[in-house]
């Protein structure tokens, strides 16, 4: 491996325990050969105070080794409140943060880390010394966030990563033509799956879950977290408005999103499970659906579902978003809400076993280690190259 024998600081995007992205896959691909230093997202003091007694329960050290040579690092200084939406807290906030990732860095005598961002609370960061930095932009950011004050501030720190960095990666050839602008050694990696773990849902051997057994067939369902930005509530009323579909939901509810569905029979939403468990809901579908709407975030994304939901085999059913565009003759693709209910109906009657083959063919190319390696090879051409040339 081309990257190896360094240590690595990940600013990650969430905690490490939180339900699994990118981030953590490749931290956990880089941890082999590098030192990886995981350091999460710092909460405000005030936040921390309120739960303390809930969270005093589960404690977790403030660093610890969840597996060789990665290490996970949760913030304990006294960081304000409303960072995003006040100037003056993210100005009092800066310097705590910086000095929190040197005291780190400093723990481990690292001199000349490598800087893995996949976002910054504060671009003071880097203003530390940094032999590389490599900016992990794997969602357009400021669109995920409506208030203003919140996305100038996160739109600053955005563009800051992208001007200060070596290389930008994006998972989608829109999201790279935004940041271009800023950086042109931005390259596309679109984002994978942990493609065993899903092609379990083919598996004769797993198990249906009960609650998910219990609920009657045709059984379309939407597995992963549903946010008011990307997942589109009106279209699931749609659907649940044809009595005879059921739609199950499995994972978590964010922003309000619980406050926008429908309350209907026939729409069943089974809460968080564990990764562990995720094939056996999926085996128990008959459609997976992708119901994101069509905005300045879902334009940009590559959603790691995609490759997740083909690892089952299984009909998938997605709306028109840029990044299924070259998988129209593996899934069903609807250009608006009529097209939309169409294709469940034509999913729900698919027998070309060919098909399923050619999705689970298509799934293996994209896993998680060939999108690091992905990412070590053009680390190697565009930057340790060019480094070794200087």
């Amino acid at each position: 491996m081309p990257l190896s024998d360094q240590t690595i600081l990940c600013l990650a995007t969430q905690g490490w325990d939180a339900h699994w992205t990118p981030v953590q896959q490749v931290m956990l691909r880089l941890a082999p050969a590098n030192r990886v230093l995981y350091f999460e997202p710092f909460r405000p003091m005030l936040r921390r105070l309120i739960k303390g007694n809930v969270e005093s329960s589960a404690h977790q050290s403030q660093l610890r080794e969840v597996r060789p040579n990665l290490f996970i690092y949760r913030p304990g200084y006294p960081y304000l409140p409303f960072h995003l939406r006040s100037r003056w807290a993210a100005a009092a906030n800066a310097p705590l943060y910086k000095r929190e990732i040197a005291a780190l860095l400093g723990r481990f005598g690292a001199k000349s880390p490598w800087l893995w961002a996949f976002f910054a609370q504060s671009p003071t960061v880097l203003d530390l010394s940094f032999q590389h930095i490599i900016y992990d932009c794997l969602d357009d950011w400021p669109a995920f966030f409506p208030n203003p004050r919140e996305k100038r501030f996160v739109a600053e720190v955005d563009e800051t990563l992208c001007r200060r960095a070596n290389l930008v990666f994006v998972g989608s050839e829109p999201l790279r033509q935004k940041k271009s602008q800023w950086n042109p050694a931005t390259f596309v990696v679109n984002h994978a799956a942990d493609v065993e773990h899903f092609m379990r849902a083919t598996h004769p051997d797993t198990q249906i879950p009960a609650d998910l057994e219990s609920i009657p067939h045709p059984r379309i369902g939407f597995v992963g977290m549903a946010d008011t930005v990307r997942f589109d509530t009106d279209l699931v009323r749609r659907i649940c408005e044809r009595p005879e579909y059921h739609v199950v939901i499995v994972g978590g509810l964010l922003g309000g999103v619980d406050r926008q569905l429908p309350s209907l029979p026939n729409l069943h939403v089974l809460g968080m499970k564990a990764i562990a468990d995720l094939p056996g809901y999926l085996k128990g579908m008959d459609v997976l659906l992708m119901p994101y709407r069509i905005n300045e975030a879902t334009r940009n994304i590559y959603p790691l579902k995609l490759h997740e939901y083909m690892a089952t085999g299984k009909p998938v059913l997605a709306t028109a978003i840029p990044a299924v565009e070259d998988f129209r003759d593996l899934i069903y693709v609807a250009n608006d809400y009529e097209q939309f209910l169409q294709k469940i109906g034509t999913a729900l009657t698919e027998t070309d076993l060919a098909l399923s083959a050619w999705r689970l063919e298509r799934a293996r190319q994209h896993d998680w280690q060939s999108h690091l390696n992905q990412k070590i090879n053009i680390i190697e051409t565009h930057l340790l190259a060019t480094t070794t040339a200087l």
